[in-house]
């Protein structure tokens, strides 16, 4: 599941600072760019972006955990269309961060936003800080159902032996904070705005 990601020039990068800039977006040859939004009101901008440059930018549409008091049912329907009508389509950036915010709105919309991946079996790009046993738990669950989707721990920074148990799970890595075992895929990611 995880060799989804193996091809990634950049598995994790962000919309340019302003829609001003999206027109002087410049993405080089040979590039694989997995763009992620934040919020409900950078979907259309993912997309556009991932149709001007076809085949170099994959698009996940998602709400951050930072922003996921902002995610209501006509997001959901939003990013239920976004992900059924864009070809090559992912889910992100989605996850937990009990640093900031409203834990428990996360973890509902994460989860949310997670069933969705399982159900469309589109990848998934996720954030989690401090919340990896919660995170585990969510993975088996759709583990156990079957329907568990390719995913990415973007900026992974837990332990290398739980990066064990989502490596055994099916999931890659990128840019983690730690030497990670051999079993696991690592990627690169910018975590940047696109130039």
């Amino acid at each position: 599941m995880g060799n989804f990601f193996c091809g990634f020039t950049d598995a994790h990068a962000h919309l340019p600072e302003s829609p001003e800039k999206d027109a002087h977006t410049i993405v080089p040859a040979n590039s694989k760019i997995l763009l992620n939004s934040t919020r409900p009101e950078d979907f259309s901008r993912v997309a556009a972006l991932a149709k001007k440059f076809a085949g170099k930018i994959v698009p996940a549409f998602g709400v951050h955990p930072w922003f996921a008091e902002s995610f209501s049912p006509e997001t959901e329907k939003e990013l239920r269309h976004y992900i059924l009508d864009t070809p090559c389509a992912c889910i992100g950036e989605i996850g937990l961060d009990k640093r900031r915010g409203d834990f428990y709105i996360q973890k509902k919309i994460f989860e949310t936003q997670l069933a969705l991946a399982a159900e469309t079996g589109v990848p998934a790009s996720i954030h989690c800080v401090r919340a990896f046993g919660i995170l585990e738990k969510n993975l088996r669950k759709l583990t156990t159902a079957g329907t568990l989707p390719p995913f990415l721990l973007h900026a992974y920074g837990g332990s290398p032996e739980q990066a064990k148990i989502f490596a055994a799970l099916g999931g890659a890595f990128s840019n983690p904070r730690k030497i990670l075992p051999p079993e696991c895929l690592v990627t690169f990611e910018s975590d940047a705005p696109l130039a």
